[in-house]
C-alpha cells in the first residue's frame, strides 16, 4: 500500500484555513491546542508560520516636469526666445519597504539571543562592525529568517520540487535531494544579498569564514523549532492502515 508522506507543517496551515469544524479530527481547535503547549520560540515561530509576512509598500511619487526649448529668429540670430513644450508626465512607483510583521521581529530578536550568546562565548571580534553584537546577531537573524519565509524564485534545476529523479538506462532507480537548493524548491539568497539584509560591511569571503557558520546555528535553531511543532501535531493525529501482511501505525 501506498501511503504519502506529508509535512505537519502543511498539516498546520490547512488546519487553520479549515476554521473550526465539529466531529473532525483536524481542526482549527484542535491545532491552536496543540499549539499552546508549545515552548515560547516554536509558538511565536508556528504563529510566523501562519500569517501571511509581508513588506510595507512604498509609493515613488515623481512629479511632472516642465520642459522649454530655446528658438532662434530666422533674421536675426542674436535674438532668441523660449516656448514651453510638452511635460514630462510624472509617474508612480512602488517599492518594497520594511517589513510590517510585529511577529517576525519577535522571532527575529528570540533568534537573534540565541546567536548572539553564541557569538559571545566564542569570543567572537568582527571586523568593520556596525555597532555591537547583538546588531550584527539581528543581521544574521534576519537573513536566515527571510530565506524560510520569502520566496525570491523557484530552483530552476529540479523546478521547485526539491528533489531530483534518478534514472539509469532510462529505468527509475530512486531520487536525491536537490543540492543547489539543499531540497527547499527556492532559489537561495546569494552572499551579496545576504551581506545587504544582515547590513555588514564585509566581503564575500569574509562572510563566507567567518559569519556563515552564525547563519548555520540559526538554520539548525529553526530546524529544532519546526521539529518541536511536528512532534507536537503528531500527537493529535493516529491512522490505522490496513496492511496484508502486518498492522502498521503511522503518524
Amino acid at each position: 500500500m501506498l501511503v504519502e508522506r506529508f509535512d505537519f507543517l502543511e498539516l498546520l496551515r490547512l488546519a487553520i484555513a479549515q476554521g473550526v469544524a465539529e466531529g473532525k479530527n483536524i481542526s482549527k481547535d484542535v491545532v491552536l491546542g496543540e499549539m499552546a503547549l508549545l515552548s515560547r520560540p516554536a509558538h511565536l515561530w508556528s504563529t510566523l508560520l501562519l500569517e501571511k509576512v509581508d513588506f510595507e509598500r512604498i509609493a515613488i511619487i515623481t512629479p511632472p516636469q516642465k520642459q522649454t526649448r530655446t528658438f532662434y529668429s530666422r533674421y536675426d540670430f542674436n535674438y532668441q526666445y523660449e516656448r514651453r513644450i510638452e511635460d514630462v508626465p510624472g509617474k508612480v512607483e512602488f517599492v518594497h519597504g520594511p517589513i510590517k510583521s510585529a511577529n517576525f521581529f519577535r522571532v527575529r530578536n528570540q533568534l537573534a539571543f540565541m546567536i548572539h550568546q553564541e557569538m559571545i562565548k566564542n569570543n567572537f571580534k568582527p571586523n568593520n562592525a556596525q555597532g555591537d553584537l547583538s546588531h550584527i546577531a539581528k543581521g544574521i537573524a534576519e537573513v536566515v529568517l527571510r530565506g524560510h519565509l520569502f520566496v525570491k524564485a523557484m530552483c530552476g534545476y529540479c523546478c521547485g520540487l526539491g528533489k531530483l529523479e534518478l534514472f539509469k538506462a532510462s529505468q527509475h532507480i530512486g531520487q536525491k535531494l536537490c543540492e543547489k537548493c539543499q531540497g527547499t524548491g527556492k532559489r537561495p539568497y546569494t552572499l551579496n544579498e545576504k551581506i545587504t539584509i544582515a547590513k555588514l560591511n564585509v566581503t564575500k569571503s569574509g562572510y563566507s569564514e567567518r559569519y556563515a557558520k552564525y547563519e548555520l546555528l540559526g538554520e539548525s535553531i529553526v530546524a529544532q523549532w519546526e521539529n518541536e511543532i511536528r512532534g507536537r501535531l503528531k500527537r493529535s493525529f493516529y491512522f490505522e492502515v490496513d496492511c496484508p501482511e502486518q498492522q502498521e501505525c503511522l503518524t
